[in-house]
């Protein structure tokens, strides 16, 4: 994933002078914002392998639920 909090600064900033035309209110002027070299994502796993994992994913989270309870900072 991109960094994109310095991206939000600096396209915020850039839009309020006008800079190459954006308009935050036209979302279609900051279509081709930061687009160079990026790719699509395109899932590869069956979906019956994608909800193994993420059922996986979510009981994983439940034991991490409460981990620090009973503990004084």
């Amino acid at each position: 994933m991109r960094e994109s909090t310095a991206l939000g600064s600096a396209l915020l900033a850039g839009a309020a002078i006008k800079l190459h035309g954006w308009d935050l209110t036209k979302p279609e002027t900051l279509a081709e914002v930061n687009t160079k070299g990026t790719r699509e994502f395109v899932p590869q796993l069956a979906p019956e392998e994608q909800l193994k994992r993420w059922e996986g994913w979510q009981r994983a989270v439940d034991r991490a639920k409460g981990w620090e309870e009973g503990h004084a900072d």
